[in-house]
């Protein structure tokens, strides 16, 4: 069954179930297929907005199931009907593919950044970068904008991008990233790089949901407005930040992989042990 139908099955199950069908009648419809969302390849600051989306599509009652896909990959399968949604993007995406409809609550801030080989200047430009050989990786539309495409040099992840700076083979690497991020060194293994800390631009990401499932877009709004609302968007970040900022932490830069955090994260403090009573305690209400 294509997926288009399935979800037009799913949404009928609560129409069943208020209308009072026989219970035959209501097993024959097909439960819900799980809601396809592309995610980034690269993993670092992800996280935090798969769960609170997954959060967002329970109020829906619907799963979710994460693609971890190349952007322009994910492309090519949102265009073709293939996905139902992408996780976090730019509105120069958005201006880029029609098919897409925004989900109007900021789910982040990011900053894009320029990297090079040491000494990093304070600043670069955009005639600079004009003038430059510019890795970056295929497909980051707020990257793309501000480069010719004759100095591109196009990777499939933004640790990709650094290692083409590392051995020369690019002037400067830019990737998309937040203040506190771009404060933790990056390893190559095949030589020394740096920020550059004057950010070259700002964009704000949503969420985006295929045009077949535009009736989604409203209730999804309500949710994450709600969220944000009550501080907990923001506060995701802030734990998210707090979770990864282990002592000398390192971003280890590996062929075609996400940027591998080293030291990992602290895992989470195992709840103290409930204190001795005479009775069971009660549980929270």
């Amino acid at each position: 069954m294509p997926l288009h139908t399935v979800r037009r099955v799913s949404l009928l199950i609560p129409l069943a179930w208020a209308m009072g069908l026989p219970l035959g009648a209501q097993a024959q419809m097909a439960p819900p297929a799980p809601v396809r969302i592309a995610t980034n390849v690269e993993r670092s600051y992800f996280p935090p907005a798969e769960a609170l989306l997954r959060r967002a599509y329970a109020a829906l009652n619907l799963d979710v199931e994460y693609l971890p896909l190349p952007l322009p990959r994910a492309t090519i399968e949102l265009r073709a009907g293939r996905l139902d949604a992408v996780a976090m993007r730019s509105q120069t995406y958005f201006d880029q593919v029609p098919q897409l409809r925004r989900v109007d609550v900021p789910l982040l801030e990011l900053q894009l950044y320029a990297y090079a080989r040491p000494p990093c200047p304070r600043t670069v430009s955009a005639e600079e970068l004009a003038h430059a050989r510019v890795s970056m990786q295929r497909g980051m539309a707020a990257a793309e904008a501000m480069v010719p495409e004759p100095g591109r040099i196009p990777s499939n992840t933004p640790a990709d991008a650094f290692l083409s700076l590392a051995n020369g083979s690019a002037d400067y690497a830019l990737t998309l990233s937040t203040p506190w991020m771009v404060e933790v060194p990056v390893e190559t293994r095949k030589g020394a790089i740096c920020v550059v800390p004057t950010p070259l631009s700002r964009t704000t990401l949503y969420h985006g949901v295929h045009e077949s499932h535009a009736a989604w877009v409203p209730a999804l709004e309500q949710a994450l407005r709600g969220m944000r609302e009550r501080g907990e968007i923001q506060q995701a970040w802030t734990d998210y930040e707090r979770e990864i900022a282990t002592p000398n932490a390192r971003l280890q830069a590996q062929p075609g992989r996400s940027l591998v955090l080293n030291p990992p994260p602290a895992p989470a403090p195992a709840p103290a042990p409930a204190a001795p009573a005479s009775a069971p305690a009660r549980p929270r209400q």
